[in-house]
C-alpha cells in the first residue's frame, strides 16, 4: 500500500510540476515587453503610424536651428555713427582708468581692516 501511494504522488507531483511550468511560461509570455509591443502595433497599426510621425515632426521642431544667412555687405554707418565712434575710441582709456580707481576705492572701503577693539581680545588702545 505504500509503494501505490508512493506512486500516486509522484504522479500529482509530475502533474503539478507540469501544470506550473506551463503556467510560468505562459505568464513569462504575458509580460514580455516586445511581445506586447508586438501585438500592439499588429493591432493598431494607424495609431502607431500616426504617433511615429507625429514624434518624429515634434522632434525636428524642437531640434532646428535657426537659418544664417550671410552677407558680404559691410553695414554702413552714417556721419554720427562714426563719430560716436570714433569718439569712444578716444575716451575708452579714461572711462577704464576711471572705472578701475572707482572699484579700487569701493574694495578698499569694503574689504579694509577692523579697527582694534578690545572688547573682542585685542591689545587696549591707547
Amino acid at each position: 500500500m505504500a509503494e501505490a501511494e508512493k506512486k500516486a504522488l509522484a504522479a500529482r507531483l509530475a502533474l503539478q510540476r507540469s501544470e506550473m511550468t506551463n503556467s510560468h511560461d505562459s505568464l513569462r509570455a504575458e509580460l514580455s515587453v516586445s511581445k506586447q509591443l508586438k501585438k500592439s502595433v499588429q493591432n493598431n497599426p494607424t495609431r502607431w503610424m500616426v504617433g511615429g510621425a507625429v514624434s518624429a515632426i515634434a522632434f525636428c521642431f524642437l531640434f532646428r536651428r535657426k537659418k544664417i544667412i550671410y552677407s558680404n555687405f559691410k553695414r554702413k554707418r552714417g556721419l554720427i555713427g562714426k563719430s560716436i565712434r570714433l569718439a569712444f575710441f578716444f575716451v575708452r582709456p579714461s572711462l577704464a582708468r576711471f572705472a578701475l580707481e572707482h572699484a579700487k576705492d569701493y574694495a578698499e572701503d569694503r574689504l579694509a581692516p577692523l579697527p582694534p577693539n578690545s572688547m573682542l581680545g585685542d591689545p587696549p588702545q591707547k
